[in-house]
């Protein structure tokens, strides 16, 4: 009787070993955190198919210089992000601001320059703008957190602009 109470001791031990864990495998793939959507919605290649809107040659040159000035202060900012240099930040933040100021053409004439940008461009200025503000207020708030939230709502208008205007190397 003590060797049967055995067998069957060792006969569940081995049973409880070797269902227990697949058993709790299969609870996490049907448990998953209420997150889960938005992880692999964030986490996925965005699916628009939109190429950027061309700019006219003249647009495009009259942008040129500018932006390589912006690419400067830009590489400056993110420098005095990264080792939290809160009066470079407040300053390269509204220098951005005060740079960013192409006024919208008055007129369809063709002699204003700035006719040559379509208004969704003055749409990102504007938004540039408001966030390297921002920026600036939070740099003199000497707040990391809040510099680094307000650094991403710039670069996210960055990168927006850029889509909607830089050529792109491999269009989908």
């Amino acid at each position: 009787m003590k060797k049967f109470c055995r067998s069957v001791v060792f006969g569940l031990g081995i049973f409880t070993g070797a269902v227990l864990p697949v058993s709790c495998a299969n609870q996490r793939t049907t448990r998953q955190p209420p997150q889960q959507a938005q992880l692999a919605q964030a986490v996925a290649t965005p699916d628009h198919r939109e190429v950027a809107e061309p700019l006219s040659p003249v647009a495009r040159a009259m942008l040129k210089d500018r932006m390589a000035s912006h690419a400067r202060d830009m590489g400056e900012l993110v420098s005095a992000i990264m080792l939290l240099r809160y009066p470079t930040i407040a300053e390269r933040a509204d220098a951005i601001a005060a740079d960013v100021n192409l006024s919208r053409p008055l007129t369809s004439d063709a002699t204003e320059l700035n006719a040559a940008l379509p208004e969704k461009f003055f749409l990102r200025q504007d938004d540039l703008r408001a966030a390297a503000r921002v920026l600036a207020d939070a740099g003199r708030s000497e707040d990391p957190y809040r510099v680094a939230t307000a650094y991403g709502g710039l670069s996210a208008g960055c990168v927006r602009c850029h889509a909607d205007y830089r050529p792109r190397d491999n269009p989908r």
